[in-house]
């Protein structure tokens, strides 16, 4: 009754239904090999139970998949984890507590080689724009989903979420839609380490130890953010923001695309000698 599982007649309502231990909620976890739907290499449903336990599954999954790639080639950092597992923890429940459950569908989970993808569905909550959703303002679609995550931990505290997610990326990671959010994390790869290819495409360059890290990431992940680099590399955004500069002035780095959904990319040693 605290949890407002009941209806006036005394029967138990769609909430109870989610979180009952057995239903008929299908909650499908993808892999893919690449990075685009071609190819399904495996294929998990953790649902048929409980929210609180198919989102456990899936944690627990997404957990196993964070790999810890090590040897980067600075003085100060020498292990990075695929993706910020923190964040994730948050895109997923927000998947699952925001989600519209009225018409059936439910959140689907992506894995690819180089990005995980998570949808739900309903778009952005009534009365709250994407202004607003950005900056952590929320109006919660289940309330009642919402306040049991938040006492079993799942969450933190309400509206908070997206706040989090933000302070590791960056904003253009949402797309919007008017009857569904994507949420698209691009890996920290591990291309830029212990690859012959790419260490000599960078050694060619004659930089310092820092640019040369810079240069690798970037490889690795076209959207990564200063802000990002700077967590990876463990100094400070002022040291980032100088040698990225000198990059683009010295025409090793580029930027492909507007500031909001463009990326970075590495020019290459032959296209550099063309443009010099």
């Amino acid at each position: 009754k605290k949890l407002d599982f009941y209806m006036e007649d005394g029967s138990f309502n769609y909430i109870a239904y989610l979180l009952a231990d057995n239903n008929n909620i299908s909650i499908q976890f993808a892999k893919y090999k690449g990075d685009d739907v071609e190819n399904l290499i495996e294929n998990e449903d953790y649902g048929f139970c409980s929210l609180i336990k198919a989102t456990e599954n899936i944690l627990n999954k997404l957990n196993i998949e964070n790999k810890t790639f090590t040897k980067i080639e600075t003085p100060t950092r020498r292990e990075i984890k695929m993706y910020n597992f923190e964040a994730i923890k948050e895109l997923v429940t927000n998947a699952i507590v925001h989600n519209d459950w009225s018409n059936g569908y439910s959140p689907k989970f992506e894995m690819f080689d180089n990005k995980i993808v998570i949808s739900s569905n309903g778009g952005i909550q009534e009365g709250v724009s994407q202004e607003e959703f950005l900056e952590g303002f929320s109006n919660p679609r289940n309330p009642e989903l919402m306040r049991i995550f938040r006492d079993l931990n799942f969450v933190e505290q309400l509206g908070t979420g997206i706040q989090r997610v933000l302070k590791v990326y960056p904003k253009n990671i949402f797309e919007f839609f008017p009857n569904h959010i994507r949420v698209t994390i691009y890996f920290n790869d591990n291309k830029f380490i212990d690859s012959n290819l790419y260490t000599q495409r960078i050694k060619n360059y004659h930089l310092n130890e820092i640019q040369e890290s810079i240069l690798r990431i970037v490889l690795a992940n076209p959207y990564v953010t200063q802000g990002e680099l700077g967590r990876l590399l463990g100094v400070t955004l002022k040291t980032i923001s100088r040698n990225f500069q000198l990059l683009i002035n010295q025409k090793y780095l580029k930027r492909v695309g507007a500031n909001k959904n463009g990326y970075w990319q590495v020019i290459e040693i032959e296209e550099k000698q063309k443009i010099d």
